[in-house]
This record gives structure tokens, sequence and C-alpha cells, in this order.
């Protein structure tokens, strides 16, 4: 850890099992801001806002800011900036909307851009009036194409995979881009956010085919947290175990 000056952390799964913090994070958090490193927090949830996620690590007694904090959906509505366009329409949260309403991008019926968030609210009709703006669509983005994810009690639940296939499988093409992990969007705009080399940060996550092959994806070191070892990535079975 001596050439490292951040550590990344996952959440679901990392850091916490829906609403407990999981044993050990917040110590082994603590440990390394005395150490000097910077500290960030990313997760594929695109239900969220940024500042939703801040105000439950926060409530949940885990010292940050708010600009620790990074989602997919905030890195898809970054992304949709930097492609120039203007009108979005969400399969989505309310929070992902909001994500867009702040970088000034209008939600509407009639857009250029169809993005494919989390949504636990999920139905027919949604995946309906998705498809009718989906077909006249420029791009369909998706904030991530993760299965699932560890909920409260470490239970799986089903994750944006299952609402991007739902529209995938009625257009009967992928959408063009994903914006989450593995993708290292997220640690891109965290590294030119915070002046930072990929070989100057480390990830922490728990599961494999997306925190770990993002970091490797990007030319950083990572800390897999799980129940399979694999020979390329060291691998701990609890977060504590990094104390």
């Amino acid at each position: 850890m001596d050439n490292i000056r951040a550590v990344l952390f996952d959440l679901d799964g990392t850091i916490y099992y829906g609403s407990k913090l999981i044993p050990g994070a917040d110590r082994v958090v603590n440990k390394y801001r005395q150490e000097g490193k910077k500290i960030f927090f990313m997760t594929n949830n695109s239900t969220k806002s940024r500042k939703q996620i801040w105000e439950k690590l926060t409530g949940m007694g885990l010292k940050c800011s708010y600009d620790e904090v990074y989602t997919s959906g905030y890195a898809a509505a970054l992304y949709a900036k930097q492609m120039g366009y203007h009108t979005v329409y969400i399969m989505g949260s309310k929070a992902l909307e909001e994500e867009f309403g702040e970088l000034d991008i209008t939600v509407s019926d009639q857009a250029e851009v169809v993005i494919v968030g989390y949504d636990m609210t999920f139905d027919y009709q949604k995946l309906t009036d998705a498809l009718q703006v989906a077909f006249h669509a420029d791009k369909i983005i998706a904030c991530n194409k993760e299965r699932h994810y560890p909920g409260e009690n470490a239970k799986r639940m089903p994750g944006c995979g299952a609402m991007v296939g739902a529209l995938e499988g009625s257009l009967g093409r992928e959408v063009d881009y994903s914006v989450g992990k593995p993708n290292p969007l997220l640690m891109e705009i965290i590294c030119k956010d915070n002046d930072l080399r990929p070989e100057e940060v480390v990830v922490v996550g728990d599961t494999y085919e997306s925190d770990i092959v993002m970091a490797q994806n990007y030319g950083s070191s990572a800390v897999y947290i799980g129940e399979e070892d694999h020979k390329d990535i060291k691998c701990i079975h609890a977060i504590g175990e990094l104390l």
C-alpha cells in the first residue's frame, strides 16, 4: 500500500448489506484515512442519487463527504453530457432523473437517448412506455448490466441487468453502451476529478466480474472479498480482514 494514494470501496456487499453496515467496514475506512489515503465509494446502484447514498453512509455512522461518493447514475449523466445529448428518457428511478437534471439535461418522452437504470418498482407498463421511445431513440445507454447484488442479510436481489435484459429482449438488440462496472468509466471519473493515476489506486470489492475486472481493465490493484479464490488477485473473506 506504500505507493497507493486512494482506496475505492464498492458498497453493496463490501461496506453494507442493505441497511446494515458490515462489521469492520467503518474501522477499515478509518484506518486508511489515518494512513493518509484518499477514500472513495462507488456503486453500480443507480436507483439512488449521490446525495442519497452519502446520507445513507453518514446515517450508518460512517464518516464521508458528498464528493467521495460516485454512482453509475451520476456517471451516466456525465457521459450523456459529454456526448452532447440534451434530452433523455429515463427508464429508472426519480433519483436517476434528478442526476440528469442537475447537469441541465432534460428528461422527456421525446428524447434522443434512453437511459436504463435500476428500478425496484419496475413493471410491464414501464417497459412498454420505454419501448415506445427506444424504437426511435439514437442510443440506448444502460447504467450497468449487473445481474444481481447482495441486499439485506446478503440475500441476492435482481440487478439492473434484469431491466436491461427486458428492454433488449423486447427490441431484439443489445443496448449501445453500459457505463457501470466492469466498464472503468467510474474509475476514470474519480481519477480525473482527484488527479490520480491508475497505479495509485486500489479497488476493494465483492464481485469479481465487475469490481475486480474493472480494476484490472484500468490497470489498478484490487482486493477481492469473496468465497472463491482467484489466482490473479488477493482474496479475503470479510472486509474486517483488512485491519
